[in-house]
């Protein structure tokens, strides 16, 4: 089902802002050694800022690997964004179920820290593309 144009665009903004919450909360919830909701704050911005992309292309999935698939194959495998972006999602989302469903996984700060720097990446290389395109 096609959405119109405008209608669209308000939910790629309202996904990007999403997105960006998402950022400050993870950073809240960082700084109050929350590691595990950190890491799931990533993800789920990283996770919003992609399926900001694929609404603004007109597509829409019913589950995260629909999205996930999609933006490998329409964004890394083209060259539209940066290959490490594809890394950097599949590793928030890798950090996102450790952290939901690994009762015994031991999260460190900093490499939630460093999982929080490249959800800022990915998500500000994907506002760059949608304001240039």
């Amino acid at each position: 089902m096609s959405l119109p144009e405008a209608q669209r665009r308000h939910i790629v903004e309202v996904r990007m802002a999403n997105a960006e919450q998402m950022l400050v909360d993870s950073s809240n919830m960082l700084d109050d050694d929350s590691l595990r909701s950190a890491a799931n704050r990533c993800y789920y911005a990283v996770f919003y800022a992609a399926s900001a992309l694929a609404m603004r292309d007109n597509k829409t999935f019913h589950k995260h690997s629909g999205v996930i698939s999609y933006f490998h194959a329409a964004y890394m495998k083209t060259g539209r964004l940066p290959k490490e972006l594809g890394g950097i999602l599949q590793r928030t989302f890798d950090a996102r179920l450790d952290a939901d469903y690994d009762d015994l996984v031991e999260l460190r700060h900093e490499d939630v820290s460093e999982t929080l720097d490249q959800a800022r990446r990915f998500v500000a290389d994907v506002k760059s593309l949608l304001q240039t395109t």
